[in-house]
């Protein structure tokens, strides 16, 4: 018989854990799923804003130093100078000191000036080649010549002599005469390296993945590709279906924010924040994916799930053990809470004011002597009241208080079932600081 109750309260206490393990554990994983996705969001968007501020003002010098030699009269004058040009050696050498002068100054990877008229490609070390129409490595100059903009920026390898085809990032500006007429193409480049470092750094740090893609959807600059491999980031990342809501996001002073169903190469969704970037005319894409989370998630289930069964087996362990000992600890229990009991009863009744509510007077020592103390210590209880009441308790509470405790009000709510009265109200020992205090009245018979 004690052997089937044990077992029930066992089989009982078990279910209740269970089942309390079970709710906290699965209102937790969504609270925990859900303030994690907020964290991506936020993460996700501060990385965004933070690379998209840094870049534009990485690319702002460089665009700003190409655009000042396009306008330079100077440089606009020596291309037109014709008798300059037939003097080969003088023009080069002018050419070359002008170039070297802005990379000495500026310490840019790459300075350079192609001639419109004679198509030759000259860096801060000299003639380096003529840019003939047929070479596909010169077509980013004909692409520049038929371009409506100004200035543009593209990645490709870096063929001067001694750059060992270095992946870089050139801006191109036009160089017009007087009369709108395009005389050459000046500009600088930066190794692309330089900018994947940066993009590294914010990847590390955040866990996301960095990509800066042109109007077309290639990637230009990120961790693992540039624009001269001309990598797709929809095809690589199977996200075809928000191509032309990214590429079509031209709206500069906020993000578009996305999630995407599952990538090619991760578990769960991802979360997609992009700007753009009109200097460059590129799109900043921050992707951070859910995979890792869901993983690390799973661990804390499993983790829960062998604590909990830990927690049942101790629990039942003890509860056996308290029952097997509980018959031998009741009269024991049984003889010390009646001695508690006793104790605590005497303690708690010490400051306990009796009243005979019946022959309206103070009942008790305690009690006579506190009427005694206020100057009601030979008068009726009510009158009594009334005392203590002008003498310690604000003025606002004192009809209140009267009215509450006075022998009439008593009998009458004990005859209607209320055997107990409560009011609360500020008192004061001094005359002049105050404070709370709530008494309550119970029959004692």
């Amino acid at each position: 018989m004690k052997n089937q109750k044990l077992f029930k309260t066992n089989a009982a206490v078990s279910i209740i854990l269970i089942i309390g393990f079970l709710l906290t554990s699965i209102f937790s994983y969504k609270a925990n799923y859900k303030a994690s996705l907020d964290n991506i969001e936020q993460v996700s968007s501060l990385t965004s804003e933070g690379i998209y501020y840094q870049m534009r003002t990485i690319f702002a010098k460089p665009v700003n130093v190409s655009l000042t030699m396009a306008h330079d009269s100077l440089l606009i004058e020596h291309l037109s100078d014709r008798a300059s040009r037939e003097d080969s050696g003088r023009y080069e050498k002018k050419t070359m000191d002008y170039l070297r002068s802005y990379q000495e100054k500026y310490k840019y990877d790459s300075v350079f000036l192609v001639s419109a008229s004679t198509k030759k490609y000259y860096s801060f070390n000299g003639l380096d080649r003529t840019l003939d129409k047929g070479n596909p490595e010169n077509q980013w100059y004909y692409d520049i010549l038929k371009s409506k903009s100004e200035y543009t920026i593209k990645v490709d390898n870096d063929e001067v002599k001694g750059a060992d085809n270095k992946i870089t990032v050139f801006i191109n500006c036009k160089i017009q005469d007087s009369g709108g007429k395009v005389i050459g193409v000046v500009g600088v480049g930066m190794r692309v390296d330089s900018l994947k470092k940066i993009l590294q750094k914010y990847e590390k740090e955040s866990e996301i993945g960095a990509y800066f893609l042109d109007d077309e959807g290639i990637i230009q600059i990120s961790t693992a590709y540039t624009g001269y491999e001309k990598t797709d980031w929809f095809k690589i990342r199977g996200n075809e279906h928000i191509r032309d809501k990214i590429l079509g996001w031209k709206k500069e002073t906020s993000d578009l924010d996305i999630w995407t169903k599952q990538s090619k190469d991760g578990v769960g969704k991802s979360f997609i924040s992009t700007r753009y970037i009109p200097e460059l005319s590129w799109h900043l894409v921050i992707e951070q994916k859910t995979g890792k989370l869901i993983d690390e998630m799973k661990q804390e289930i499993y983790g829960s799930i062998f604590m909990i069964i830990a927690i049942i087996l101790a629990v039942l362990f003890i509860i056996t053990s308290v029952i097997k000992n509980f018959n031998s600890q009741l009269t024991y229990l049984m003889t010390e809470k009646q001695t508690l009991f006793k104790k605590v009863t005497e303690q708690l009744y010490e400051n306990i004011y009796e009243l005979n509510i019946s022959k309206n007077c103070p009942a008790g020592k305690s009690t006579e002597r506190y009427f005694e103390s206020l100057g009601a210590g030979d008068i009726p209880y009510d009158q009594g009241l009334r005392v203590i009441a002008e003498k310690q308790i604000k003025e606002e509470f004192r009809d209140g208080y009267v009215n509450t405790f006075t022998p009439e009000n008593v009998l009458r709510e004990y005859k209607n079932g209320n055997h107990h009265l409560q009011y609360d109200f500020m008192i004061s020992e001094d005359g002049a600081h105050y404070f709370w205090m709530r008494i309550r009245k119970g029959p004692f018979r």
